[in-house]
């Protein structure tokens, strides 16, 4: 069987604890008619990046209702294909300018000969195969057995792909069973059987359960980053990534900062391990407020309760992405109780109900503007962190994304 992230697949799971923000006992109803289906996950990492955050909660769940599920990432794959799968990655989400050399073309096509192979022998144990994004959608042209489906689940902002990108995995997309999205606006034309499902984080796993750290500790880590826990911290947590929009708050900063010369900056987060643009990017961030002994840029090691601990500290956390597929960190610190101020790209804005929750903004101007006026309100600080951790714990929460899953199921076996 192809499991090699049995870390999660086997991880115990306490179906009651959900009761109070889903209908478990119908979800379990509804996946009874699965028990008998096995279902295979391929995607690129097991640490890092949303889809890995997002596997590592969903599989165990499955699993526990009864539904065979395994999670594999392939082991074949170079350094330098990720290269061209990050330069993808960015055509997909609107880079007009890049074109794939026929060189890239190559790489890509060999190395899914070269997972295939490592695969190929376990994978008619299937009957469901779900390739997250495209770093491995090429695998169904070498691997899919008769009566198999197949279903890409692209995690990405597809609204305005570069047409080469397009041209060069339609003939692929094509072939798959099924396609989900995370927005009706990312579907891309041509797409098999659209299926539109948002992502989900998770309010019992140690970087969202809120009893998981103490004061104690949350003081501790801020102090690590040479920070003071009693000032304003404005807080953005992520991949470094040039799309994530690191560089605008940099800019909220300062302009803040001229006014409340106590507000204090941390950006901090990791790079996926398929991500070639991490340590540039980070270095090029850490230059814009390299003058400033209050204002931290730092990688973070892969720690969820260091994770958790620094939202809890932010007084107002930003996602300020030029492109974003859904960016689920939002839903994570609403579910910390805490403001948030978001770009309006992407599944950012679905996250955020404007004025309420946090705020939904168009400029930097604007971000400045509600970060001052969130900074003078206590109360209204929060307010709108106590309405957002409702909102999202409503909607984006992994047995309802786990319920979407088994309709998706249902769907691609005539179930329904």
């Amino acid at each position: 069987m192809l499991n090699n992230t049995t870390e999660y697949q086997y991880r115990e799971i306490i179906l009651e604890k959900y009761s109070r923000y889903a209908d478990i006992s119908s979800i379990k109803s509804e996946a009874e008619s699965l028990k008998s289906v096995r279902i295979l996950n391929i995607n690129s990492v097991s640490h890092g990046g949303g889809v890995a955050a997002i596997l590592s909660k969903i599989v165990p769940l499955k699993n526990k209702l009864g539904i065979l599920t395994h999670w594999y990432v392939p082991e074949s794959a170079a350094d330098d294909f990720f290269v061209v799968t990050k330069k993808q990655h960015n055509m997909f989400q609107g880079q007009t300018e890049a074109v794939l050399s026929e060189a890239e073309k190559n790489l890509y096509w060999k190395t899914q000969k070269l997972c295939a192979e490592e695969i190929k022998k376990d994978i008619g144990t299937y009957d469901i195969v779900v390739v997250h994004d495209t770093q491995f959608l090429g695998l169904i042209n070498y691997l899919k057995r008769d009566g198999q489906k197949w279903i890409y689940r692209c995690h990405i902002d597809t609204t305005n792909p570069n047409p080469d990108i397009v041209k060069f995995f339609k003939p692929v997309i094509v072939k798959y069973d099924a396609s989900v999205y995370h927005l009706k606006s990312y579907i891309l034309e041509g797409s098999p059987n659209p299926f539109i499902m948002p992502p989900s984080t998770d309010p019992f796993e140690p970087k969202n359960d809120l009893s998981a750290v103490t004061q104690k500790f949350i003081q501790d880590v801020i102090s690590s980053f040479g920070l003071d826990y009693k000032k304003p911290i404005l807080l953005q947590v992520g991949r470094f990534d040039p799309a994530k929009g690191y560089e605008d708050v940099c800019m909220v900063f300062k302009e803040v900062k001229k006014s409340m010369p106590d507000v204090q900056l941390l950006l901090t987060g990791a790079g996926a391990k398929d991500d070639p643009e991490f340590k540039p990017y980070l270095k090029r961030v850490k230059s814009l407020v390299s003058g400033y002994n209050d204002a931290v840029v730092q990688a973070m090691p892969f720690d969820v309760l260091k994770l958790n601990a620094v939202q809890q500290a932010g007084t107002i956390i930003y996602a300020l992405s030029n492109r974003e597929g859904f960016g689920l960190v939002v839903s994570e610190a609403s579910i910390k109780a805490k403001p948030v101020i978001v770009r309006n790209v992407g599944g950012l804005p679905e996250q955020v109900v404007n004025g309420k929750t946090g705020y939904v903004v168009q400029s930097v101007d604007e971000a400045v503007k509600r970060t001052l006026e969130l900074l003078k309100n206590k109360d209204k600080r929060i307010s709108m962190g106590k309405t957002g951790r409702e909102y999202i714990l409503s909607k984006f929460i992994t047995p309802i994304h786990v319920k979407n899953y088994i309709t998706l199921f249902k769907r691609v076996l005539g179930q329904l």
